[in-house]
């Protein structure tokens, strides 16, 4: 592939890439249930779901008014506890293992750019050998303002050493997509199951999953991006 459109592609990572935000709601909900309130899929792509206080809005809002006796520190601790078994079941987003090698194969420059901290993004990226796909990973731990702000997004461009016009961006969450725009990126919205409820009108364009992506349709999104083809790319 010579003279791509888009200089580079950077995807988000939880939701995105690896469907840590299914069992994570698994464990949020037990963890509720044992307070005697159901946690609702709504509530929780709403205002958990790309926000990195979102676990502080979960406790203040929902679980301690239910029960003031169950502590800050026993909520994280027992939360932790439901995650060592609910997190086995982490897998990765439909699409991804067939996209990733076709991608590179094209010669795109890919990266990521996620809220999480690098250790957890290491952690999953490592254990389904994403790694090797990717030139950067750009965390929330390397800016100073974590998404819906732009910094990870053009921190991730900036060390591919790509324009942030010229990027296009995979994402699953309104937080992240509000990220990717603010940094002018093109952004394609792959809401998941946790996330398909919500609008994502911020995004240019909503796809039901990676399965439905590939170079030739990146190629058709770049030329009406950049103003040389109609719109008529499908699902």
């Amino acid at each position: 592939m010579t003279n791509p459109q888009f200089e580079a592609i950077i995807f988000d990572h939880d939701g995105t890439l690896v469907d840590t935000e299914s069992p994570d709601f698994e464990a949020c909900t037990i963890l509720c249930r044992e307070q005697g309130i159901e946690l609702s899929l709504e509530y929780w792509a709403e205002n958990i779901v790309g926000h990195m206080d979102g676990y502080t809005t979960l406790f203040n809002e929902q679980l301690h008014p239910a029960n003031p006796h169950f502590t800050l520190d026993n909520m994280w601790q027992r939360l932790h506890q439901l995650w060592e078994k609910t997190l086995e079941h982490t897998q990765l987003m439909p699409g991804v293992e067939t996209l990733l090698p076709h991608l590179r194969k094209e010669g795109y420059k890919m990266g990521v750019a996620t809220a999480a901290d690098r250790d957890w993004a290491n952690r999953w990226l490592t254990r389904f050998n994403l790694l090797p796909y990717f030139q950067t990973v750009a965390t929330g731990q390397d800016v100073t303002r974590n998404k819906p702000a732009p910094d990870v997004y053009l921190l991730a461009a900036e060390l591919l050493g790509a324009n942030p016009a010229r990027c296009l961006v995979f994402e699953d969450s309104v937080a992240g997509a509000s990220s990717a725009r603010a940094a002018g990126m093109t952004v394609v919205a792959v809401p998941s199951p946790i996330t398909q409820s919500l609008d994502f009108s911020v995004a240019n364009h909503t796809i039901s999953g990676l399965q439905n992506v590939s170079a030739a349709w990146i190629e058709q999104l770049a030329r009406t991006v950049f103003g040389n083809g109609q719109q008529n790319l499908g699902d």
